[in-house]
């Protein structure tokens, strides 16, 4: 009976033990996992910044148009929708209205 207590007690020390190794084991092993992930994120984050900025680069274009001649304004205003022409409208009678004020 007494060899058979000292074996328990022994099996649940190597028990002990053992999970102690494992655990740290895993540890190890989910910090590389980890830091392995954070690294991917990291590169994926990356390429999708700059594929996002390809697809601006070929989708966007930007105008600038510094010289407009009476005529093209008028062409552009004569293209203006009913709503589009009363809100250029407000907007010359304010303009007008603040200039008149200074």
């Amino acid at each position: 009976m007494k060899e058979e207590l000292k074996n328990i007690f022994l099996m649940g020390l190597g028990a002990m033990s053992m999970t102690n190794d494992k655990a740290q084991e895993l540890k190890k092993e989910l910090l590389a996992k980890g830091e392995e992930m954070l690294e991917k994120g990291k590169v994926a984050n990356e390429e999708l910044k700059h594929n996002i900025k390809e697809t601006l680069k070929e989708n966007v274009t930007v105008v600038v148009e510094e010289d407009i001649t009476k005529e093209k304004l008028q062409e552009k205003v004569k293209s203006l929708s009913k709503e589009e022409k009363e809100e250029l409208l407000k907007l010359l009678k304010e303009e007008t209205k603040n200039k008149n004020e200074k």
